[in-house]
C-alpha cells in the first residue's frame, strides 16, 4: 500500500517501509525500514480529516519511533494494517509509571544482582549486533510473592527466591515498586541465542534511605566508603536512627556536610561534620576532610546544602558509620557543572 512518500508491505511477520521521495526518507530517518512485527511495542492511528493527513505511529522495543503519513484515500488500508500489527505484536506488561519515574533504589556501583531471566523477552530488547551489551533502567515490582523485573515494559525475569525475600521490605516501603540500573548482555554467536540481565542494587538494608531529603537537593555521588569517626559522641542521635531501621541494626541515611573547627592541644583543625535533620552524627578524618574542604566550603558559604549517603550499623550500645562519597578529584563533569551553576546563582 502507498502512504505519503512511502510504500508499505507486510509479509512473513515483517513490516517493510520504503521511502519514495524526500518526505519518506525524512520520516524513516534516511533509509528503508524493515522490522519484525514482534519488535513493535505500540501502534496507533490518527485518522485523516478534510484538512489534514492521517498518521500511523510506530514505537519499537528499542525506543525508536516512526510516523507514517497517509491521505484520506488510504484511511481504510492503514486502519486495517494497524489492526493486524496490534494483533501480532508481542504483549507488553503495563507499567503503572515509566521506570525512570519509579522511586530509585540505591546501587552498589556495579552489576552484582543476578536475575532469573526470560530469554524471549531479552531477545526483544537485544540490539542488532551479534554480541553486545547496554545499560538501562529496570523496575522491581512485588507480584504474587515474587519480585518481578521489568525493562522497558518487558517482564525480563524475577529475582531469585532469596533476593525476593530480602528486597520485599524496602519495596513495600516504596508502595511495591522501585527502580535501579540494569545491564543487558546478549550473543547470537552460540548455537542458540543467549542473554542475561544483572542489576546494580545495594544490599536490602542499604537500598533505601530512612531519612527524607528534598529530591532536588545536591547529593555528592556515592563512591567508596570513608570511615565516620566520633560516633560514640553522638549516640543520643544515632541510636534512635538505628531503632527506626526497616531491617534490624542497619540503616542508610542522607547526611548534610558542614565544615567545623576542632580545637586541639596545639592548633585548630577544620573537619567535615555530618548531620541528620540538623543533629551531628560524626565527622570525617582530617585527611578526608582536607580533600573535601574545597567542595563543601564554597557550597556552605553560598548557603547550598549538600548531602552524602551514610551506612550505619549498630545497636543501643555502639554505632559505626561509613560515608559513601566520591572524592572531589574523581567527581563526574556533570556534577561539577551543576555545582558551578549553583555557586554562580
Amino acid at each position: 500500500m502507498d502512504g505519503i512518500g512511502i510504500t508499505v508491505a507486510l509479509a512473513d511477520g515483517t513490516l517493510s517501509v520504503t521511502p519514495t521521495n524526500a518526505v519518506g526518507r525524512l520520516a524513516l530517518g534516511g533509509g528503508p525500514l524493515s522490522v519484525p512485527v514482534r519488535e513493535i511495542a505500540a501502534v496507533t492511528v490518527h485518522e485523516a480529516g478534510p484538512l489534514r493527513n492521517g498518521r500511523l505511529d510506530l514505537r519499537l522495543r528499542d525506543g525508536r519511533r516512526y510516523q507514517l503519513a497517509f491521505t484520506r484515500a488510504h484511511q481504510e488500508e492503514f486502519s486495517r494494517l494497524r489492526g493486524i500489527l496490534a494483533a501480532q505484536k508481542a504483549p507488553v506488561v503495563p507499567l503503572p509509571r515509566p521506570a525512570d519515574q519509579a522511586p530509585p533504589l540505591r546501587g552498589r556501583g556495579h552489576f552484582a544482582q543476578p536475575v532469573v531471566e526470560i530469554q524471549t523477552a531479552l531477545r526483544a530488547l537485544s540490539g542488532e549486533q551479534s554480541t553486545g551489551e547496554r545499560v538501562t533502567t529496570a523496575e522491581l515490582r512485588l507480584r504474587d510473592g515474587a519480585v518481578q523485573v521489568l525493562v522497558e515494559g518487558h517482564a525480563v525475569g524475577h529475582l531469585p527466591p532469596e533476593g525476593a525475600a530480602a528486597y520485599r521490605v524496602p519495596l513495600e516501603r516504596l508502595g511495591g515498586a522501585g527502580a535501579c540500573r540494569a545491564r543487558l548482555w546478549w550473543t547470537r554467536d552460540r548455537p542458540e541465542f543467549a542473554a542475561s540481565v544483572a542489576l546494580d542494587i545495594a544490599d536490602p538494608e542499604f537500598a533505601l534511605p530512612i531519612t527524607s531529603v528534598d529530591q532536588a537537593a545536591l547529593r555528592i555521588p556515592p563512591g567508596r566508603p570513608f570511615q565516620l569517626t566520633r560516633e560514640s559522641d553522638h549516640l543520643d542521635v544515632l541510636v534512635p536512627i538505628i531503632d527506626r531501621a526497616y531491617l534490624p541494626g542497619r540503616a542508610l541515611v542522607e547526611a548534610s556536610l558542614h565544615l567545623d573547627e576542632r580545637a586541639g592541644p596545639r592548633s585548630t583543625s577544620v573537619v567535615v561534620a555530618l548531620r541528620v535533620d540538623g543533629a551531628e552524627i560524626g565527622e570525617l578524618g582530617k585527611q578526608t576532610s582536607g580533600r573535601l574542604r574545597a567542595l563543601v566550603g564554597p557550597l556552605e558559604e553560598a548557603g547550598v546544602p549538600c548531602y552524602a549517603d551514610v551506612q550505619l550499623v549498630g545497636n543501643a550500645f555502639a554505632v559505626e558509620g561509613r560515608v559513601l562519597i566520591t572524592p572531589p578529584e574523581e567527581l563526574p563533569a556533570e556534577f561539577i557543572q551543576r555545582v558551578q551553576g549553583l555557586l554562580r546563582a
